[in-house]
């Protein structure tokens, strides 16, 4: 049962904005006092439920299907590119742990540019954030269908399960699914902690086994052929935009290589949405980043190493156009077991299938409630219909956000069937391309903004209870990143200097059209700074009282 539980934290502003909290603003066009409605939302995930968390943001869609387009471009291009984004990741996610610890808000991550940047690019960046959540959903339901028919294999008739024939139905599949998965989130976060603990069980377990069976068949049989074969090393360009061999060389580097090794590490700082429902998060949420860092050199650059061992950069099954239709859906680790001459129907094939889509469950399970929690952010904050922040009295879980989350996904999943729907679809996924790495720039930018208003307030960095484990120049880092993932989403349609493409156009820059528009629209309807000054940030509304050491 849902009770009214959404009320104003700071009693001294409510008769100023009860009335306001949708994004019409009033005031002569200036931007009112901004609510700060209180979601009510229950810390019921402890240390084990993160630290798996933070493990299966690692290991998902991304590593098992997103690592094939990094792999065409050569060992040396794709481990460089692989560390280089590693480091970033790093910093971003440290970040992200510092301003959590310190004030561990509902969907922590979302609220930190409301907070510490401005309020037009909270919005907009929060915006595209959360309609991306939901857009990937509609895309991971259409991917378990299809991943469905390749592992059931519905047309033979030595299936490896009983598959009712009504389930051949591409609909009735994915509101299953969705309708499963829906449901699964309305249960008390706790049982979301649980299951994505049994899942990530799953997904380690399975990737031990695997980095030791390719070990030991790279040591005992495969050796470094695709190391020392100079026609492979350095990749094959699957982008030709002029004949000078070079320029398309450097062009697939920033185009094909980093920018898809971004996509591949998408979500990984989406541990941080979990702040406002963790329990004794001062302890829980630094062990949980503190290892990152090994996990992602084992899990990520691990498989990566031994995966240029065993496919070589110019394998057909890699290229989406190279003349074998199943190799869109074909992960690398499926292509590596086949190559060594594992029969496509073997039972081990069928345990990585069974693998990648226990990972793709995981991951559309997870964009409902990551997806939840960042509208969440934009009640509390003031920018959603009061309704939204209504949470259930037994697990504090905002039943309307997660209905009107996961039917975006339902919808955009069901409009795939559709021709008619392709220009909607292709918008759609065009918006949510980059905004991954739109909240990677403004996390990082909230952070250099966060120490700002530390500075400002006398408060010395190095009292916090939780800082950078090893040491390393956060300010600098997160300079460096921030420059790194302009350059990335500047690059991220450099093709079309030479061969221009409103498709393409659109599907690389839309999305960051759209929020640097919306940001300048409503700083100047709401006579606004774009980046507030370190004088006026708040930084002890929502202080967590173990913030310091």
């Amino acid at each position: 049962m849902v009770n009214e539980h959404s009320q104003l934290t700071d009693t001294t502003n409510a008769s100023n904005t009860l009335n306001n909290v949708q994004l019409s603003h009033d005031h002569d066009h200036q931007h009112p006092h901004q609510p700060h409605i209180s979601a009510h939302t229950k810390r019921l995930l402890n240390s084990r439920h993160i630290s798996m968390i933070s493990i299966g943001g690692i290991i998902g869609t991304g590593l098992f299907m997103g690592i094939r387009q990094t792999l065409t471009n050569g060992p040396i291009i794709s481990i460089i590119s692989y560390l280089y984004i590693s480091a970033l990741c790093y910093y971003m996610i440290t970040a992200v742990g510092e301003m959590s610890c310190y004030m561990p808000l509902n969907g922590s991550l979302c609220q930190f540019q409301f907070r510490f940047i401005s309020n037009p690019v909270g919005l907009m960046n929060n915006f595209v954030y959360w309609i991306s959540w939901s857009i990937t959903l509609g895309l991971e339901l259409s991917l378990i269908y299809e991943l469905l028919c390749q592992f059931m294999s519905f047309s033979s008739t030595n299936m490896l399960f009983f598959i009712p024939y009504w389930l051949k139905d591409k609909t009735s599949v994915i509101l299953i699914v969705w309708m499963a998965l829906t449901v699964a989130n309305l249960f008390p976060v706790n049982y979301y902690g649980e299951i994505e603990f049994i899942v990530t069980i799953v997904k380690v377990g399975f990737m031990i086994s695997w980095i030791g069976l390719s070990l030991c068949l790279v040591i005992t049989k495969i050796g470094f052929t695709n190391w020392s074969n100079i026609d492979v090393i350095w990749g094959i360009n699957t982008i030709e935009v002029v004949d000078n061999r070079v320029v398309n060389k450097l062009v697939n580097v920033l185009s094909s290589s980093i920018v898809s090794s971004c996509f591949t590490f998408q979500s990984i700082e989406s541990v941080g949405i979990c702040s406002g429902e963790i329990e004794n998060i001062s302890q829980s949420l630094p062990k949980a980043i503190k290892y990152i860092v090994i996990r992602i050199v084992v899990f990520y650059i691990g498989s990566l190493t031994l995966l240029t061992l065993m496919i070589p950069s110019d394998d057909p099954h890699l290229i989406e156009d190279g003349g074998n239709q199943d190799s869109v859906l074909s992960s690398p680790f499926v292509v590596a077991l086949i190559n060594l001459g594992i029969a496509e129907t073997s039972f081990l094939i069928h345990i990585v299938n069974f693998v990648i889509l226990t990972s793709m469950i995981s991951a559309a399970n997870s964009n409902i409630y990551f997806g939840s929690r960042c509208l969440l952010s934009m009640v509390e904050e003031g920018y959603f219909w009061r309704k939204f922040a209504n949470t259930t009295s037994n697990g504090g879980v905002p039943v309307y956000a997660i209905m009107l989350t996961s039917s975006i996904g339902l919808i955009i999943s069901l409009l795939s069937n559709f021709k008619s729907a392709k220009i909607f679809l292709t918008l759609s996924i065009n918006l949510s391309a980059t905004s991954g790495l739109l909240m990677w720039l403004f996390i990082s930018i909230s952070y250099l903004r966060f120490r700002k208003a530390l500075e400002y307030n006398n408060i010395n960095y190095y009292d916090l209870a939780y800082t950078s484990p090893f040491c390393i120049p956060m300010k600098h880092g997160s300079w460096v990143s921030i420059v790194s993932i302009v350059v990335i989403i500047l690059s991220n349609g450099i093709t079309n200097v030479w061969q221009f493409s409103w498709d393409s156009f659109a599907s690389c820059y839309l999305t960051s059209i759209v929020v640097v528009v919306g940001v300048l629209y409503y700083s100047r309807k709401w006579n606004e700074s774009v980046l507030r000054p370190a004088e006026d940030i708040d930084i002890h509304t929502g202080q967590s009282q173990s913030a310091f050491k």
